[in-house]
Formats: structure tokens, sequence, C-alpha cells
């Protein structure tokens, strides 16, 4: 009789410890095409996935040969203007921003315990206004708010005008034609003169001449203007009339060097890496040439299990992949930079019995765990 009760007690605890356990229990489980069963009481998070945002500086050269080019060396006597018309481009600065989003990948639904004892104490899960979870049970694991990058595009154009300004004055010249007619009255012979006049279109030497006759013109203005031939006292307007004058002179020049409109471009371009996407052309500049992102993991989670246990009462979390960032311009490295990217390293799962937990919501790896 004495072992038949010793016996009852000992089944009696062992049972009271099982339904404990079991009230005590959380499911977790991924969530595949509306697979999960919700109809018991739970909650959905998410794991976070690293979305980067690059802003390109880029330059963008226009070069137009003058329309007077051919006749350069003649007039001007100089071998340096632009030849051919052409654009090039050219990275002048890369900033490159990271936040997160939920991936939609990794959706996981916490389904709670079916019953639970009266003395059980309260749990609590924190998560940010995105799903992301960030905390169980941990102080100071209130939701953490991730800042979004504002989406911020500007571009700036030079005000310099494409074409070019001739100050020819008038395309066309006048052509006098003399014909001389020759009378005769008896013995007497009289030649008469007449004038003909046309109007003919100037050649684009005869226009080159012109120009460069101008810019002569415009550079003994310029002397006569500030070694004081005038021997007027024009004040502040002398400073004017130099910089018009040498305007003047430089939209004369541009007819036979040529000139260059530069412009600055900014050019914002969001990316997700992925296992299957890990470089992306950023921008192709007309001239063909590109400016590429890639990037490079380090590898270390590589001996980790891919696949986490799947245990009752553990919930997942994920340990980021070391990456290096590169951005080429036409091969060469232009911008070098290590990142913490979270879909490129593995799930782990971490256990909810006795445990408190925080998680970094930029990476979703587990930072702190206190066991009770």
């Amino acid at each position: 009789m004495k072992n038949f009760f010793n016996y009852s007690g000992v089944l009696f605890l062992l049972m009271s410890l099982l339904t404990s356990e079991a009230f005590g229990q959380f499911i977790v489980r991924k969530v595949h095409d509306q697979n999960v069963n919700t109809s018991q009481d739970g909650f959905y998070y998410a794991l976070p996935q690293t979305v980067l945002k690059i802003d390109l500086l880029i330059e963008k050269v226009q070069q137009q040969k003058g329309p007077l080019s051919a006749y350069t060396q003649e007039y001007l006597g100089t071998s340096d203007f632009i030849e051919t018309t052409g654009v090039s481009y050219r990275l002048l600065h890369v900033e490159l921003d990271q936040f997160v989003e939920p991936d939609p990948e990794q959706i996981y639904y916490v389904q709670f315990p079916a019953d639970r004892p009266k003395d059980a104490k309260p749990t609590g899960f924190a998560l940010t206004p995105l799903g992301i979870l960030t905390a169980f049970d941990a102080e100071g694991g209130q939701a953490a708010l991730i800042s979004q990058t504002e989406i911020n595009q500007t571009i700036i154009v030079s005000e310099q005008e494409d074409g070019f300004d001739y100050f020819a004055e008038y395309n066309r010249r006048k052509k006098v034609d003399t014909i001389i007619r020759k009378i005769t009255i008896d013995t007497v012979s009289i030649d008469r003169f007449l004038f003909k006049t046309s109007w003919v279109d100037k050649s684009m030497k005869e226009k080159a001449n012109e120009a460069a006759m101008q810019i002569a013109k415009i550079r003994e203005a310029r002397f006569n203007l500030i070694s004081g031939y005038q021997e007027v006292n024009y004040g502040g307007s002398m400073n004017y009339m130099d910089k018009q004058l040498s305007l003047l002179e430089k939209r004369y020049l541009e007819l036979f060097l040529g000139k260059e409109i530069k412009s600055i471009e900014n050019q914002t371009v969001y990316f997700v890496p992925s296992d299957e996407n890990k470089s992306k052309v950023l921008y192709k500049a007309s001239d063909g040439s590109p400016i590429e992102l890639k990037l490079i993991s380090s590898g270390a989670t590589s001996k980790l299990a891919e696949k986490p246990l799947e245990k009752q009462d553990n919930i997942y979390y994920r340990i980021p992949e070391s990456t290096l960032v590169e951005i080429t311009e036409n091969g060469a490295v232009h911008y070098k930079r290590k990142l913490a990217i979270s879909q490129y390293g593995v799930i782990a799962s971490a256990p909810l019995n006795g445990t408190r937990l925080q998680f970094d919501p930029k990476t979703g790896s587990l930072v702190k765990i206190i066991r009770e």
C-alpha cells in the first residue's frame, strides 16, 4: 500500500510537470502561401532585409565642335581646339545609405499557448512599426523606430546654351559687278560704265575672316579701355564694359575653338541584395560607360547550419553576413565599404522558455540573451 502511494505521488508530479510545460509552449511557424492555421491566438512578425540607397553625383561634359574650327590654325594660329562633337561622363561622388524593410520571404506566425497556468508570469514581445521583432521579455526592448530614407533627387543643369552665337551681323554681302559698255559714234568711242549690284552668300572662310577681325577689334577696345585711352572716368561702368567685351570675345572664340557644356546629375538608386543578385548596373551613360555595384560576401556564416532546428518554444532570428560593397566606374573602383547584409546571412533559433531576448531591429541579429 505504501509503495502504491509513493508510485502515485511520483506519477502525479510527473504529470504536473508535463502539463505545466504543455501549457507554456509557444509555437512559431514560417508563413508559406497562407498555410498557417491562425485559429489559435497569435501574431505575425518579420525578419528584416537590408536595402541599399545609392546616390551618384555624375558630371556630364558635352563637347561641341565650333562651326569655324577648320580655320582655327589659319586665323588664330593654334591647334588646341575641339575637333569632334561628343559626350563624356565622370563620377564625382558616391553616398551609400542602408535601411531595412520586412523580408517577404521571412514572415512567421507566433501562436500563443492554448492554456496557461494561473500562476504563469506575463510574457511580452516588442516589434517595430514595420512588424520586425526587437525583444522578448527584455527590459528596454520597446519597439525601435527605424527611420526611412526619403527620396531626394536633384538635377542641376548648366544654364549655358547649347548652340553658338554668330556676331557677323549679316549672312550676306553686297557684290558689285562693273560692266563696260562701249559706244562708237562716227569716229568717237565712248566707254560707258554700268554697275550691277547683287547679294550673295558669304563663304565660311569669309565668315572666319570677319570673326577674326572682330576678335582683334574687341581686344584693341579692351586695351584702350583699361589703358585710359578715352581719358574719361567711367567709374564702375568700366568694370561692366570690360566684362561685356570679354564675354563678346569668348563668344567669337567659341566659333573657332568650340565649347564645353557641363551639367551635374544626381542619380538615386535603390537596391535589394539577394543570393541571386549581387551586382547591378547603377548608371549607363549614352557613350556606354557603366557605373556598377558589386557585393562580395565574406563567407563568415558559411559554416553555420542553413536551416535552424524546428522546436516548440523557439523563435527565429537572423545572423547577418559581413559584405564588401564596391562601386566601379569603367572597371576602376571608385567607392569601397563594408556592411552587414541581413539576407546574406543565415536563420537561427533561440529558446523562449526561461529567457529574455533582445534583437537588433536593423539586422535581426540576437544582441542580448538572459537565461533565468
